[in-house]
């Protein structure tokens, strides 16, 4: 059985070109951990300090080999949380009503 955990990314306060580089690589890992629902969400705050991802593993340790194929690892610093549940509105397109 998968839980789900939040994972806090610290990024780094001056975005090196080397930084900069790695981060098309990452968004597309994201994306392709999202199309197969391992990343329930991804978000970054305005002054781009932090991301927040909800990530579904059956324990922390997958958390951290998901986290340790991740371009921009080595630059953040990381907290995992383990979550009780986690709820969310429904995505999506609505059921369709054939009349």
């Amino acid at each position: 059985m998968k839980n789900t955990y939040l994972v806090h990314l610290s990024l780094p306060e001056i975005f090196t070109p080397r930084f900069m580089a790695l981060i098309p690589k990452h968004r597309n890992l994201i994306n392709e951990l999202m199309d197969k629902n391992i990343i329930r969400s991804y978000s970054l705050d305005m002054e781009r300090h932090n991301v927040w991802a909800f990530i579904d593993a059956k324990d922390e340790k997958e958390v951290m080999d998901i986290l340790s194929g991740f371009p921009i690892i080595k630059d953040v610093k990381t907290k995992i949380h383990e979550l009780a549940f986690y709820d969310a509105a429904p995505h999506g397109l609505p059921e369709l009503i054939m009349n």
